[in-house]
């Protein structure tokens, strides 16, 4: 039986940070593509695509040829599509999660955007960084992020729907966010490798950005 990672339910995962502005996107895309081309033949089960829209695929051609494959999802899309090796290209919350829940129990390759920083959702998922081959660790202070698992466990499940858990979050959080010791797009990666929700992740970010 193969082990999965306990938060993530991946057997692997791996990324591409977008860490330079010179960096072409085909470049990135192509890195993601090889990696999970050869998950793809490990696990036995043909690629899938994830993206925002279904343009974002366009004129890049690794990306193409996986889509062609294992199909294309978007979170607006309607087709279904079964589990298997995903490569999700430059996610925000809700991609990720849709990817996240397609992949499970196979692989996932990610290509990120500046837009949403994932190095926490990375660390977390202990992604192999497919620039140099390193597995991501994460760059916040030990006591933030035992807050952050505080709050995550205090309402992490219903991602801080309620006062109670919105308070607490703030409580927690919002000196390490005003310290510049964590920034709201570290806070929303971080939950989602602990299995938080997209609305979840997106509704913390969205709070502490207002304490910041």
């Amino acid at each position: 039986m193969v082990d999965l990672n306990p938060t993530t339910h991946l057997q692997a995962a791996a990324w591409v940070p977008d860490d330079d502005p010179e960096r072409p996107w085909d470049e990135a895309a192509d890195l993601a593509a090889d990696w999970i081309w050869e998950r793809s033949e490990a696990e036995g089960v043909k690629p899938l695509l994830v993206t925002n829209t279904f343009q974002n695929a366009r004129s890049i051609g690794s990306l193409e040829e996986i889509a062609r494959a294992g199909g294309q999802a978007t979170p607006q899309g309607k087709e279904r599509f079964e589990r298997g090796p995903v490569l999700v290209y430059v996610p925000d919350e809700r991609t990720l999660k849709l990817a996240l829940s397609l992949a499970r129990g196979y692989s996932l390759a990610v290509v990120e955007s500046v837009s949403f920083p994932l190095a926490e959702w990375a660390a977390g998922a202990g992604a192999i960084n497919l620039l140099d081959g390193s597995t991501s660790v994460s760059s916040l202070p030990e006591d933030v992020r035992a807050d952050l698992d505080h709050a995550v466990s205090f309402g992490g499940n219903n991602g801080w729907t309620g006062s109670h858990e919105k308070e607490h979050a703030r409580n927690h959080l919002a000196r390490h966010v005003q310290a510049g010791r964590l920034a709201p797009e570290q806070a929303a990666s971080y939950v989602l490798a602990k299995g938080v929700s997209d609305r979840g992740a997106k509704r913390l970010r969205l709070l502490l950005e207002k304490v910041g």
